[in-house]
């Protein structure tokens, strides 16, 4: 393998799991210390995605979109040969850092590049495979563009409804990219897609709650992927207020003005509403659980993303067959019943 000297013991750890806590004796410091994961996400999803999602082998060209401190490339490395990997990182610092900690554990030739991933790596295209280390709100149309017919896009997908999730994109011919949505995972968002949190403002609309905030909160992973279809743009979650004991469901639109909360107060019957901006994020938020609802409650794996260069298209069951938002429009009944569920 290029750029790693025969025997070294990050062979061993990108084989041996168990052995990754080991400190890698190489100037004096530790592997694990360097790529020191902020969460679980970074030191589990990460892993799986390099592994188990992309399928590298031999040879592949891979473009890696957030370098961080070089953890990841270093496993691609041992993977595809050095020679084969770019990975962009936004910060230079870290990129820096992340070349030199690559230096030290004997890998050389990974283009560790300073720039936005968003954009991906035009210079180095066509890859065979994209790895973004990062959490994605839009999916850039550069990604797929840059990859292979056959290719495979695989990244965390952080639409804001309550979780992400790892998916695996597969380009085809016609400059499209689908695939399922897989499991749950949280990354910190790529910077160029991280906006301001605004404060709340505008006038108050209160009304009861219909459906109970914790009925749409623990619906499950299907309804969570299909309100993030639905509503694109729309951060939320709901959890028990320790104080209070109360449930609180929020939602905010990312770039609007619009915010809802919902407030069950502990033994009470029913939840409160309260809604401002342009938008009745509580309102629709109940419409896409009636759609769920009425479709018979399709679970995550049921669900799928295509991109293209409109942007991201949900689809249930095969990217041929429904868009979430034309079911949505095909639901006969009316979507706000209070009986519904």
């Amino acid at each position: 393998m290029a750029g790693v000297r025969p025997g070294s013991r990050l062979a061993a750890r990108t084989t041996h799991k168990r052995s990754w806590k080991t400190p890698l004796a190489m100037s004096g410091r530790s592997w694990c210390r360097w790529h020191g994961p902020p969460s679980r996400t970074r030191r589990g999803a990460s892993g799986r995605m390099t592994s188990r999602c992309l399928s590298v082998g031999p040879g592949h060209r891979v473009l890696e979109v957030g370098t961080g401190t070089g953890w990841s490339a270093g496993l691609l490395a041992r993977r595809v040969g050095a020679a084969n990997v770019v990975s962009v990182e936004i910060d230079a610092a870290l990129a820096e850092r992340a070349a030199e900690n690559l230096r030290a554990a004997g890998i050389e030739g990974v283009r560790v590049m300073v720039g936005d991933g968003t954009l991906g790596w035009p210079e180095g295209a066509p890859y065979d495979r994209v790895h973004v280390t990062a959490g994605t709100v839009r999916i850039p149309y550069a990604w797929v563009e840059q990859t292979r017919p056959g290719g495979v896009v695989v990244l965390p997908w952080m639409p804001g409804y309550a979780s992400g999730y790892l998916v695996r994109l597969t380009v085809a011919g016609d400059g499209t990219a689908s695939g399922p949505i897989g499991e749950p995972c949280g990354f910190m968002p790529l910077r160029a897609q991280r906006t301001p949190v605004r404060p709340i403002e505008g006038e108050e609309r209160e009304s009861p709650a219909t459906v109970p905030p914790q009925r749409l909160a623990e619906a499950g992973e299907g309804f969570n992927v299909a309100a993030a279809a639905l509503l694109p743009g729309v951060e939320g979650g709901g959890s028990v207020n320790p104080v209070d004991g109360s449930f609180r469901l929020a939602l905010r639109e990312r770039d609007g003005d619009s915010h809802a909360l919902a407030i069950h107060p502990a033994g009470t019957r029913t939840a409160e509403v309260t809604q401002r901006g342009t938008r009745d994020l509580w309102d629709e938020l109940v419409a896409a659980w009636q759609w769920w609802v009425d479709w018979g409650r399709p679970g995550r794996e049921r669900f799928g993303l295509t991109v293209d260069t409109e942007g991201i298209r949900a689809w249930l069951e095969r990217p041929d067959r429904i868009s979430v938002a034309a079911a949505m429009r095909a639901v006969p009944r009316h979507l706000f019943a209070p009986d519904a569920g």
